[in-house]
């Protein structure tokens, strides 16, 4: 199996999958507003991009959603449970977390890494089962033995995702999913993603895969919303102009008709 084949876990998008809701979410360090106010909707069981500039709030947001910072104010609702007021394992057994670097100092093999995804449920029977199918949906099945220390960064961000999906979350946030990847793993990875059918919040720094990817993008700038909805109305060149500071032009793709961009320097 590879990491095209059929996910280890499915849900029909818009039946069981819930909605995500973020309001009015601000955070601030060491005086600093990082992310000022900012609201965003996600639909059942579809792919938000959470695109920006460097320092524009992208990965503090996506901890704040996930409970990793306490936000100093705003609400974080899952299907209508608010998310800050779980304790921490009862919203760990519903979100999953895919930061961009993690690593750690203790001797892991890797299906140890990916059971991990297992701590926040009951230990089951099972548990081993579900995490060789991960590792099978990611392409990582024949390096389950492997010293987690020796893997590249792109073998541990598949491997990441591979725990993230054993935790078989009811929502995803995933945090530059593609770092580390080649192109042939970034869209086998978003192809991927998206077919489980899961709530997906993802930061991005490639327009041109979230254009390709998501059902809608939030960009953000300065830490509050610059503009919100299907990619092919917010990633235009007024806003990439603004935003990103680059011209840009827009083009379809012949085979998917979204929309695919190329940028020049102002």
């Amino acid at each position: 199996m590879t990491v095209l084949d059929t996910p280890v876990i499915r849900t029909d998008a818009g039946s069981d999958a819930p909605s995500l809701s973020v309001a009015d979410i601000s955070w601030s360090a060491e005086g600093r507003l990082i992310v000022d106010g900012v609201g965003l909707t996600v639909a059942p069981g579809t792919m938000t991009g959470l695109l920006g500039p460097n320092g524009s709030g992208k990965s503090s947001l996506l901890r704040a959603v996930a409970g990793t910072y306490r936000p100093d104010g705003g609400r974080v609702l899952l299907g209508g449970a608010d998310l800050g007021s779980m304790r921490r394992r009862d919203r760990a057994r519903r979100v999953a977390v895919v930061e961009q670097e993690s690593t750690t100092d203790v001797p892991l093999q890797v299906l140890d890494v990916v059971l991990l995804g297992r701590t926040p449920h009951r230990a089951s029977a099972a548990d081993e089962e579900l995490a060789l199918g991960a590792l099978d949906t990611v392409g990582m099945r024949d390096l389950a033995d492997r010293d987690w220390h020796t893997l590249s960064g792109g073998e541990r961000q598949r491997v990441h995702l591979a725990r993230a999906i054993t935790q078989q979350p009811e929502l995803l946030l995933l945090d530059e999913p593609t770092n580390h990847l080649d192109i042939h793993y970034q869209l086998a990875l978003l192809t991927f993603v998206r077919s489980l059918g899961v709530t997906t919040l993802a930061a991005l720094h490639d327009l041109n895969l979230a254009a390709a990817y998501c059902d809608q993008v939030v960009v953000l700038a300065g830490g509050r919303v610059a503009a919100a909805g299907a990619p092919s109305e917010v990633l235009v060149p007024d806003v990439v102009r603004s935003v990103f500071g680059v011209d840009a032009d827009i083009h379809l793709n012949p085979r998917t008709g979204r929309p695919v961009l190329t940028f020049s320097p102002l």
